[in-house]
């Protein structure tokens, strides 16, 4: 009787509106409160048989944990709950792939794991939830299945790297965001395959929009569905192409990307595109083989979740970037083992400003110092730059190291030109440091500490942090607005200032 509520209880193929059913984030969301909640995430060979279904339901009817399941076409989600302080991944996860790689045996292709919990630091149930499928889909691409012997293999594999999802959901490196997590399968034919075999793939699956023309694993083209439809509906178009190789009607030159690329960048790759490929799905690679595509839908989604997350993070009162998207920044570019430039910018005597004008002049100023950031990025400065808002009248900048120190120096010709029009006139000659003792200063001045990483350095965010720290003392010591340089290269130091 138990058994038969909680299969009652299953949800089968109930889809909602936007990007993650409703449902079934206030589902997730209930279970949270009691236990961890994980993801088994199963694709299907093509075609692989009423048999294998009828294994897969009976499946799903002996699994007491499982309170969710969606099937589309030849993939699977099936969402479990755990019990408080339980192990899930390890208890119930990994029980539920040996259970299920018996019955179906070689029709299993991927399967892939990955824990979700709530937020520690205020992300949207919507957000986690959606990286948690994201994690899924990226341990299954990481582990191959074909059949029993592959079974027993890879299984400690599957579940390892859905434990470590259940850290990395937490860990905001931008390892998320990153254009291979959203590769998902996608029908491969060699280029010197016939139209017509396409043609077929075509008829007898109505929701597949496009093939890709790989040969030896590295992919050459592309041929979407309509645009063969369009080929082949014209006056000669069967007897012309009908039993010609593939290759002489395919998109010679797709859009191909790394899996590593950021999907903002992904995006506007494919939004730049004429206007006859601009759906075309984006082919994804990694070391030049194919590993998926991504179809601009889910490109946009992901977008979408982005940049409402990133909303929800900003500083309210600059709208730049948080302390979260300034650790994603910082994690990116180490991982990238390129040179690059850390600025950190803060403001002198700014707690004088704030009590001798008031907090809302004191707002005002933080807000000029962004915009001066901002204007002198967008002049001298790259797309890829970046700056964040670490809190109070504390910034940073992230940039090449080739324009860094001009960048410097512009920003301090710039906020000094412009300071003076928040003393309504008056004539500023003396200010009180922290300690209330009055030292002869004209006003608020602008401290700089810039560290150079050159290539290959040994970096952490911690290290990163400390140096600048050390580096915004020794600017503070001077009379004026300056900037303080260090350049840290594998495993010394040096230093300059001007």
């Amino acid at each position: 009787m138990k058994r038969q509520a909680i299969i009652e209880g299953i949800h089968v193929e109930k889809i909602g509106s936007g990007l993650l059913n409703r449902d079934l984030i206030r589902a997730i969301k209930e279970r949270w409160q009691r236990g961890d909640v994980g993801l088994l995430y199963v694709q299907l060979r093509d075609g692989c048989g009423a048999s294998a279904i009828e294994a897969l339901r009976q499946w799903e009817s002996e699994q007491e944990r499982l309170f969710w399941k969606q099937r589309l076409d030849s993939e699977a989600f099936y969402w479990y709950h755990g019990k408080p302080k339980e192990d899930l991944t390890e208890k119930v996860l990994k029980a539920a792939i040996q259970s299920m790689a018996a019955p179906l045996k070689k029709n299993i292709v991927r399967m892939g794991t990955a824990l979700t919990a709530p937020s520690i630091s205020g992300r949207s149930s919507q957000a986690m939830i959606y990286r948690t499928i994201l994690e899924a889909l990226n341990s299954a691409w990481n582990a191959e299945w074909n059949g029993e012997a592959a079974a027993a293999r890879d299984v400690a594999a599957v579940v390892q790297i859905g434990s470590e999802a259940k850290e990395r959901v937490y860990s905001n490196d931008g390892q998320l965001y990153a254009i291979g997590q959203l590769a998902a399968p996608f029908p491969c034919f060699s280029s010197k395959a016939r139209v017509s075999e396409v043609a077929y793939m075509f008829d007898s699956n109505s929701k597949i929009q496009g093939a890709i023309i790989a040969d030896a694993g590295r992919p050459v083209g592309l041929l979407m569905k309509e645009k063969l439809h369009q080929l082949l509906a014209g006056q000669f178009g069967l007897p012309l192409y009908w039993n010609r190789a593939v290759e002489k009607i395919m998109d010679e030159q797709p859009l191909i990307v790394d899996a590593d690329m950021p999907v903002e960048q992904v995006s506007q790759l494919a939004m730049a595109r004429d206007f006859s490929q601009l759906y075309d799905v984006v082919i994804i690679t990694k070391e030049e083989q194919l590993i998926g595509a991504a179809t601009i839908r889910s490109i946009l989604e992901c977008m979408t979740a982005m940049r409402t997350e990133a909303a929800r993070t900003a500083n309210p009162l600059t709208g730049l970037p948080g302390n979260e998207g300034i650790q994603s920044e910082l994690q990116r570019r180490i991982r990238a083992k390129e040179a690059f430039a850390v600025i950190y910018a803060d403001l002198d005597y700014f707690k004088w400003f704030n009590d001798y004008f008031g907090f809302s002049q004191g707002d005002d100023l933080i807000r000029y110092l962004a915009n001066v950031l901002r204007e002198e990025i967008a002049l001298r400065g790259t797309a890829n730059d970046f700056i964040g808002h670490i809190g109070g009248d504390d910034f940073i900048m992230v940039t090449k190291r080739d324009y860094a120190e001009q960048l410097c120096r512009q920003m301090i010709a710039k906020f000094d030109g412009g300071i003076k029009q928040f003393y309504g006139g008056a004539e500023v000659t003396s200010v009180e440091d922290r300690h209330g003792n009055l030292v002869k200063r004209e006003g608020v001045t602008l401290s700089l500490s810039l560290m150079i990483a050159e290539q290959d350095a040994e970096l952490t965010p911690d290290l990163i942090s400390r140096t600048s720290a050390k580096l915004k003392k020794r600017a503070k010591a001077q009379i004026g607005s300056v900037y303080v340089m260090e350049t840290i290269a594998e495993s010394h130091h040096g230093e300059g200032r001007v």
